[in-house]
């Protein structure tokens, strides 16, 4: 391997460089393949060492070789090279092949700007405040390193930081302004890819054995919830999500007769108060929204279905937020006959055990209450064990193992087995997904609906009653309706364990801080990710500016983005306080001295040129000047900081008397 020699970057330049590109590269490590950063790790080693030892650059052909190698190994890995994932890797391995061919300043440049966009692409993974701090500051240091590499003046690091910090500072009121002022709109510009949002976790549209518990093992927030007035308590808080009619014996799904049942909702009898509350929901890339109990009206951003789902024309891709109104005491009304058959469908041949179990209950029971309370009392009677890790389940008659042999499971093996036991004995039934429960953020008096807190329950219809809501898993484990799950004390095929209040100080002390962080982190969301365009032109009211005049709103922004440029401009060309060299303004003392004697120094003239000058007028001065010019020279040309030389230098011309 041979070429032309690296001459762009000195050792502790690229030294410098390599570390910018590796702390914009690092947060990638975490998401990309190993492989990927394998590569760009060799890559960094390999420039790091071409440096120390003034190795060639590689070839042409050898780095178009390389270059066509890593193309086909990412289509491989990926299937693409346009995406989310495929796009970064491809980024993340051009800016470290760019490594390779650091022949001239501009190539440098090229990757510096090149590594200005690599840590954009952080935000397409996450937009949180570590995130959001984490690139400012990786953003700070590489504008100090593109102006320590852009000065052709050897300047100590220290400046560049400085300096670099400064001009940020000066775009921060304009970066605030426009972000405040400029009209957003509804929307992203662009779209994302689709890969965007394949880390999005969130309840799906089928539910099965071990569906739920896995994603019962998540801290991740769900969404947020704020009410109007006093909260329900923890028994009423059901968060309704899919509602499922259709089952195999195993799983469960809405059903392709769902359509069936329109788009109208039935009329609610209101038997309590309406709660009024605001939710936050986080993206889960799924179309329906979580609602209190049964939504008693719409909000701008979902449609109710006759099942009282609350769904979205689009899939939740960002994060929204919408005001509802529910009642948790209701009475739904009349059973359509579609809603009767779909109620009672059950497969043929599975689960014949359960089949006479509900036709057992029908005969020996009087109403249809009196089943429902018979098979809740099987429930807590018999020894039924709560569990995030239940065994496995035999495909064909999975209700019936549940029920008279294994007799351990999450709520999804309650919700599914009595679902079936109630379809058995002739009451129309259906299973709904959804949370439970919420934990209370007391700083800013909001309710915090995590992924653990995913559940599954049954709806019964009821003559006289509608749709009434029960929950097997209350009858087992009715602390799971009072207290979240402690995912931090789980054991393989344990019963779950539950939140408990703590007593211990420096628990309560990281629950203070913890709340504390999800409440800074909530009105990051509500102001900064969320600021669109109702929250415009409510900020904008408040200040008194009407949104509907833009040309008003035009000529506010004018001015007041031209005002900042102006103090910004106004700053720039300041005159500066320059900081005089101690060495050259001793210096000049000693020109000063020759000057008073009619020996001025020209403006071109060099210090030796006028050192010989000196001497041929003055011999007599020849080892005075000649001692006091080399000091000079030392000190201003050879970059020496010697404190020793200053003051001998400062004492020769002390001394000099022409």
């Amino acid at each position: 391997m041979s070429g032309p020699q690296i001459t762009v970057l000195d050792q502790r330049a690229m030294a410098w460089l390599l570390t910018g590109l590796g702390l914009v590269i690092l947060p990638h490590s975490f998401h990309l393949p190993i492989w990927i950063s394998s590569v760009v790790l060799g890559l960094g080693l390999w420039r790091w060492q071409a440096a120390r030892h003034n190795w060639p650059l590689p070839r042409s052909s050898l780095k178009f070789l390389l270059t066509f190698s890593l193309l086909v190994a990412i289509f491989a890995q990926f299937g693409t090279l346009v995406g989310r994932d495929s796009g970064t890797a491809l980024l993340v391995i051009m800016m470290a092949l760019k490594l390779l061919e650091l022949r001239q300043r501009r190539d440098v440049m090229v990757l510096m700007f090149l590594a200005y966009f690599t840590l954009v692409t952080h935000f397409l993974y996450s937009q949180t405040i570590p995130i959001a701090a984490y690139v400012l500051t990786v953003a700070w240091l590489l504008l100090s390193l593109h102006m320590h590499l852009s000065s052709m003046e050897q300047r100590p690091v220290q400046n560049s930081l400085r300096s670099a910090g400064g001009l940020m500072l000066l775009g921060l009121p304009l970066m605030l302004a426009l972000f405040v002022l400029f009209p957003r709109i509804q929307g992203p510009i662009w779209g994302l890819p689709k890969d965007a949002y394949a880390g999005m976790t969130g309840l799906d549209d089928s539910m099965s054995p071990g569906a739920i518990s896995h994603l019962s093992q998540s801290n991740a927030v769900a969404f947020r919830v704020k009410f109007d007035s006093a909260a329900p308590p923890a028994a009423k808080r059901y968060w309704r999500g899919p509602v499922l009619w259709a089952t195999d014996g195993r799983s469960w799904t809405a059903g392709p007769q769902l359509s069936a049942l329109g788009r109208q909702p039935p009329h609610l009898a209101n038997q309590d108060a309406p709660v009024s509350y605001t939710v936050t929901l986080e993206p889960h890339n799924r179309n329906w929204l979580f609602v209190l109990d049964l939504p008693a009206t719409a909000s701008e951003q979902g449609q109710i279905s006759r099942d009282f789902q609350l769904t979205s024309s689009k899939k939740i891709r960002q994060r929204i937020k919408y005001q509802m109104v529910s009642l948790t005491e209701y009475n739904t009304g009349p059973l359509p006959e579609i809603e009767r058959r779909l109620g009672l469908m059950l497969p043929p041949g599975k689960n014949p055990r359960t089949r006479e179990l509900g036709q057992a209950l029908r005969r020996n029971a009087g109403s249809e209450s009196a089943i429902v309370q018979q098979a809740l009392t099987m429930f807590r009677q018999l020894p039924f064990v709560y569990s995030l890790s239940p065994p496995l389940l035999d495909a064909n008659h999975p209700s019936d193992q549940f029920l008279f042999e294994t007799r351990t499971g999450f709520c999804e093996h309650f919700a599914s087995s009595f679902t079936q036991l109630m379809r058995a004995a002739g009451i129309p039934a259906r299973v709904v997904t959804g949370y439970q429960g919420g934990e209370l953020n007391p700083i800013d008096d909001y309710y915090i609906v995590r992924q653990r807190d995913a559940h599954a329950w049954a709806e019964v219809w009821l003559t006289g009653q509608g749709w009434v809501r029960v929950d097997p898993t209350a009858a087992v484990a009715p602390e799971r309706i009072e207290r979240s799950i402690d995912t931090s004390l789980l054991d393989a095929g344990a019963a779950v364990r539950f939140n408990l209040p703590q007593s211990d100080l420096l628990t309560r002390a990281w629950q203070h801080l913890r709340l504390n962080l999800d409440a800074v982190n909530n009105r990051w969301n509500q102001w900064v990710l969320g600021y669109g365009p109702k929250q415009q032109r409510q900020f904008l009211e408040n200040l008194g500016l009407d949104i509907r005049d833009w040309r008003k709103v035009a000529w506010v922004f004018i001015v007041i983005i031209g005002a900042l440029f102006l103090i910004v401009i106004m700053f720039v060309l300041r005159p500066q306080h320059q900081t005089i060299d101690p060495a050259l303004k001793t210096y000049q003392r000693f020109c000063g001295k020759l000057a008073k004697r009619g020996l001025a120094r020209d403006d071109n003239e060099t210090a030796s040129d006028f050192a010989e000058r000196v001497k041929q007028k003055r011999p007599e001065l020849s080892q005075q000047i000649d001692h006091i010019t080399t000091l000079y020279s030392q000190l201003r040309y050879a970059k020496s900081s010697s404190e020793k030389l200053l003051l001998q230098l400062k004492q020769q011309v002390l001394e000099f008397k022409p």
